[in-house]
């Protein structure tokens, strides 16, 4: 009996994790293989299919190689590039990546998605760096 029980016990909880972690996993994973694409790929014309069209008119390839090129220049070989925010509004996402590289030791990237469905596209890119000390300190003193 006890085994009966015990075998119940966990076939519903699978079944109840297996339904409350599908929720947004699907849009999430393709969100994440378009940020590694966009990052690491180097290849525009792989990218513009994952791109919405604004951010097909404001990045053409030179930008984006623009863009690769000083990324490589400013910061070096990435390190880290992990996910610490979802945020989740009316048919856009928004993750933010910690990012720390061999020039920089932090900065934050930030990755706009429209949702078309169940099919996000890429529609804006920026990199956010810590405010500098001197910086903060000419701040607190006005």
């Amino acid at each position: 009996m006890k085994k009966i029980l015990m075998l119940v016990t966990m076939i519903m909880m699978l079944a109840v994790s297996a339904v409350c972690s599908a929720s947004n996993g699907k849009v999430l994973d393709a969100e994440e293989a378009i940020v590694d694409k966009f990052i690491n790929g180097g290849n525009y014309k792989a990218v513009t299919s994952m791109m919405t069209e604004d951010m097909q008119k404001n990045w053409d390839e030179k930008a984006y190689n623009n863009l690769h090129a000083q990324l490589a220049k400013d910061f070096g070989k990435l390190t880290t590039n992990q996910l610490i925010v979802v945020e989740k509004h009316n048919g856009a996402d928004v993750l933010l990546y910690q990012v720390a590289a061999e020039k920089k030791p932090a900065a934050r990237f930030v990755y706009l998605f429209k949702l078309n469905g169940e099919m996000p596209l890429l529609n804006d890119f920026s990199v956010m760096l810590p405010q500098q000390k001197e910086a903060a300190k000419e701040e607190a003193k006005k």
